[in-house]
């Protein structure tokens, strides 16, 4: 099961798996409660499911502690370019570093050892950067000439 952290480099990617291995740590939650329950003697019938509990909560501290990280990253590439915007009064069409993808531009961001896929969406006097963490979890990050620069978690 370990076998997941090592499998992807994309953030997105781990929690999604991780989400697949939340059942076997809700059975074995179960079956924690319920060998507790029995007052059996042997302790060591314990060892299975929680590792399989510890792995799970590993994967999500990991998948957190780099997410935060790449958030971070993010902010200092939207000050960047917020900085650019109020400087020539109108927002940069192509930012430095991030690629054309059909109407919008795409970047992958670093945190921890784990990729997360930003998105930039602009118009003239204004910008917004969309951080995906999951299947519809993340941050939008805004800002521009006359718009205050904001951080917003979303769940969809």
């Amino acid at each position: 099961m370990l076998g997941i952290l090592f499998a992807t480099d994309s953030g997105p990617a781990l929690m999604f798996l991780a989400g697949f291995y939340f059942f076997p740590a809700l059975f074995s939650f179960i079956s924690i409660i319920a060998k507790l329950a029995n007052f059996k003697h042997r302790k060591w019938f314990l060892l299975r499911p929680t590792l399989v509990i510890l792995v799970l909560v590993a994967l999500i501290f990991i998948a957190q502690w780099s997410y935060q990280a790449a958030l971070k990253n993010a902010i200092s590439e939207a000050k960047t370019i917020e900085s650019e915007c109020r400087k020539i009064l109108i927002c940069p069409t192509h930012p430095e570093g991030w690629q054309a993808n059909g109407a919008r531009l795409n970047k992958q961001v670093v945190g921890g050892w784990l990729k997360y896929p930003l998105s930039y969406h602009y118009n003239a006097t204004r910008f917004s950067i969309r951080i995906y963490q999951g299947p519809d979890l993340g941050a939008y990050i805004s800002g521009g000439v006359d718009t205050p620069f904001s951080v917003t978690s979303y769940h969809e």
